[in-house]
């Protein structure tokens, strides 16, 4: 990453500051958080639990001997819930001991129908079981315990619950606590605490940008045109690479092609038509970008290297190939491919040394399967090696070859458009018949030769078999 500018540079120190504090201000509260609520729920507990014996005991001082509704009874402890304060937006109510039935509750009094609710059936959520309050409840009885205390669901929404078992009177003592309002009561709490904190930390962000200004701006001039230096000299010796680089792979191609003394100035045809074809298929396909289509145009003079390998009496021969002579010739697509994969085993990874191996080994590949050297169909062959193809195929149709005679474009193109979705891509065929002027005046700016005419459309003189012989 290179700072060149002020800006970015105070924008960077701030954003990283601010990362940082605010981590550690969102650590802090986290923390800060977790444990005031460990401690309010920790009093929650201890609240309720004495709060349950408090009632239990202003009950037994009542001398109650029944608090069924419309009793005398029943009336001092609906009065006892009803004046009864609880933290937390709770209530303390009285719920039978045996069914779970509702007796009293602070809210009777408006609303009756209370009565006819069994609370006592709700599911308790504790730690050593789950079910309902009054099987909790007689559970604990039975354990010697008169306490028991969970998290209820009530209306929708969660309460802390102590249950204090009364069973001479058939009753259970419930005090109930909102969850939420115990969060409210933490986030109340907090919060403050949070927004001094991000209050700080705001003063020290905007100091620090101030600060950072003040000590940037006399470097600044000098820190960019320094950069900017640096940068001229990388993109100078990067392009200089880049020239050397595609100069000695252009010289080792032709090299290798000047063993066979027909194909004339073949690279420099394929060059061009693989770059005609590649920015028509750019519109379609968004892999294709402009480095792709200039690694692939300088990767493209290396498709037939592997004709290093094969004996000239093969090479150079005049006419049809015995089986053992074809299978020697194409031989050259792996020789090729072992070739550049020797040297991007050193150079570890190279996307252009990548397209070039991909076009060595697969350039005689066919859409339809029936290729070589590995009989790979359709999509499976890549797409650089599918572009190559075609435009190796019609550089041989219009051209001699010590197999063939030459053909005119339009012969070639006839010969190209049968073999639609068989030889060759689809998409490769349409993008060369969008182009096909491009490929006539590239294969006629070259050499310099007469043509047939191409309005014409005499029998093709290349005989099928020349498109599977390498060209």
């Amino acid at each position: 990453m290179r700072i060149k500018s002020r800006f970015f540079l105070v924008a960077l120190l701030v954003v990283s500051q601010a990362a940082c504090l605010g981590f550690g201000m969102v650590w802090a509260t986290g923390w800060l958080w977790s444990e005031f609520e460990r401690v309010v729920q920790s009093n929650v507990v201890s609240q309720g639990k004495a709060i349950a014996h408090g009632l239990a005991l202003k009950t037994a001082n009542l001398g109650l001997e029944s608090v069924e509704p419309g009793t005398p009874g029943w009336k001092k402890a609906q009065a006892l819930c009803e004046q009864t304060n609880i933290p937390h937006e709770g209530f303390a109510c009285l719920i039978r001991y045996d069914n779970g039935a509702m007796l009293c509750h602070p809210n009777l009094a408006k609303d009756p129908g209370l009565l006819r609710l069994f609370p006592g059936r709700c599911l308790l959520i504790s730690d050593t079981m789950t079910d309902s309050i009054t099987s909790v409840v007689h559970a604990a009885e039975a354990a010697g315990r008169h306490v028991v205390q969970g998290k209820v669901e009530l209306d929708g929404n969660l309460h802390v619950v102590t249950a204090y078992s009364l069973p001479e009177l058939n009753t259970v003592l419930a005090v109930y606590q909102s969850d939420m309002a115990i969060d409210l009561f933490i986030a109340a709490t907090i919060r403050p605490v949070m927004q001094v904190g991000y209050a700080l930390i705001a003063f020290i962000i905007g100091a620090t940008a101030i600060v950072t200004v003040f000590l940037t701006d006399r470097y600044e001039a000098g820190l960019a045109e320094a950069n900017a230096r640096l940068e001229n000299k990388v993109q100078q010796r990067t392009r200089s690479l880049l020239r050397t680089r595609n100069a000695v792979i252009f010289g080792l191609a032709k090299l290798t092609e000047s063993r066979d003394r027909d194909t004339g100035e073949h690279l420099e045809r394929i060059r061009a038509y693989v770059t005609i074809l590649a920015s028509e298929l750019a519109k379609t396909k968004q892999e294709i970008d402009h480095h792709y289509v200039a690694d692939l145009a300088i990767a493209s003079s290396l498709h037939d290297i592997g004709k290093v390998g094969v004996p000239d009496a093969v090479l150079l021969k005049r006419g049809p190939f015995t089986p053992t002579e074809r299978k020697a010739m194409e031989l050259h697509t792996v020789l090729g491919s072992e070739c550049l994969s020797a040297i991007r085993h050193q150079l570890e990874e190279d996307d252009f040394l990548d397209i070039a191996q991909q076009i060595a080994i697969a350039h005689h590949e066919h859409w339809d399967g029936s290729g070589y050297p590995h009989g790979t169909q359709g999509k499976n062959i890549p797409l650089a090696a599918r572009i190559v193809a075609l435009a190796d195929v019609y550089d041989a149709l219009t051209n001699e070859r010590p197999y063939k005679g030459e053909s005119s474009h339009q012969e070639a193109r006839d010969w190209i458009a049968t073999r639609y979705a068989e030889q060759f891509d689809p998409s490769v065929v349409e993008a060369f018949i969008a182009r096909e002027e491009d490929f006539a005046r590239v294969n006629s700016s070259y050499g310099n030769k007469p043509k047939k005419n191409d309005l014409e459309s005499p029998q093709l003189e290349a005989k099928p078999e020349c498109v599977g012989a390498p060209s």
